[in-house]
């Protein structure tokens, strides 16, 4: 971001929470304050025990905001409520569920003084889950098969066709690995619950695990791929540990793809090697960041910072080529936090998230 007399932008982000299944907030976030000095963070949380409001220094503000199974109108209503409060110029949503309203938002919010840097409602629709075999085929990219399961009697088909193991997918997040019928239906009656219908059935493809992060310009442009290899997933499949790699059939793949889309804003492809016969396979095409954006910056290259200049029309910072052999190992610790801050947000809210030298201040130091 050029350095100018302007003030720093006050950013809003979302997906706050770390957990099992970690959201990509955090790792905005810190990339955000490595880049812009002087930043001003204003989380918008969907749940109270959100963990990163209460993790000293990662926020500046903090509200809670409706889920986006509201109205439009109501979600457009808080962030005008909160940009009055705070002064956001910046919005990063760092969840899939929020961008279809975004995209009806997107005209009034910049009008209203938020920019954002969101794909278009053709790229998004066309990356989505169902349509990810026209995709792949278009791009000339090797996919597992995958067909569209509205009642649990679909699963019997899917087997027949793809055999066992299968993968059972939600529509939005989560699959899960199922071996047999009874797992199946399980798999099918949990994720339903979750996520509604249509889930999806996809064929099994054994072998290693391959993400590759990038931002698209919006005009087939892909800017700062890193790609990175999973050495530690959780049962949900989440990268828990991962090494930056140099492989550059993976990256050529990943770019192929992000380009056919010209995707606008920072994205996530998903592949897998297979042990059988060595090809890529495109598992997902995540339409945001991922919980492991932070290990790029760490690697070279702060995406979130291109996304912030691509969201206020600036010109995209150089990326240079990320260095492989960069790991990370996700750590869960405590947060600690105060009732009245829990209060505060549920009443009002709204609360005040503490600076970092605040922890010691309330709790004390240490001791053996």
């Amino acid at each position: 971001m050029s350095r100018n007399s302007e003030s720093p932008p006050c950013v809003a982000v979302s997906g706050l929470h770390l957990g099992e299944n970690a959201q990509p907030g955090p790792g905005v976030i810190r990339s955000l304050r490595e880049g812009i000095p002087g930043v001003r963070i204003v989380g918008l949380a969907y749940d109270a025990l959100d963990s990163s409001l209460f993790m000293p220094g990662l926020l500046d503000d903090a509200f809670l905001m409706p889920y986006p199974s509201v109205t439009p109108e109501t979600c457009l209503e808080r962030l005008l409520e909160i940009r009055d409060e705070t002064g956001i110029n910046v919005l990063i949503p760092c969840l899939d569920v929020e961008l279809p309203v975004l995209l009806r938002l997107e005209t009034r919010l910049r009008e209203a003084g938020i920019a954002l840097a969101l794909p278009a409602a053709a790229a998004l629709a066309r990356r989505s889950k169902p349509r990810l075999m026209d995709l792949a085929a278009d791009t000339g990219v090797a996919t597992p098969a995958t067909r569209t399961l509205l009642a649990v009697q679909d699963l019997e088909a899917a087997a027949r066709a793809y055999g066992w193991p299968l993968v059972v997918k939600g529509p939005f997040y989560e699959a899960e690995v199922v071996r047999g019928p009874v797992e199946a239906a399980a798999a099918f009656h949990k994720l339903s619950a979750k996520w509604g219908l249509p889930l999806l059935a996809q064929q099994f493809v054994a072998g290693e695990e391959f993400d590759v992060i990038a931002l698209g310009d919006g005009l087939g442009g892909v800017h700062g791929p890193v790609g990175m290899r999973k050495t530690l997933v959780t049962r949900l499949g989440k990268a828990w540990a991962a090494v930056t790699v140099a492989d550059e059939e993976l990256m050529e793949t990943a770019r192929r793809v992000v380009s056919a889309l010209r995707w606008r804003g920072g994205c996530e492809v998903e592949m897998l090697r297979s042990s059988t016969d060595g090809r890529l396979y495109l598992i997902e095409f995540n339409p945001r960041f991922p919980a492991w954006v932070y290990l790029a910056t760490a690697a070279g290259c702060n995406l979130p910072l291109g996304l912030v200049c691509l969201a206020q029309n600036r010109a995209l910072p150089p990326y240079p080529a990320p260095r492989a052999g960069v790991c990370f190992v996700r750590h869960a610790v405590e947060a600690i936090g105060d009732l009245s801050d829990m209060e505060s947000l549920m009443t009002l809210g709204r609360m005040r998230p503490r600076p970092a030298a605040a922890e010691e201040e309330a709790h004390g130091p240490a001791r053996v």
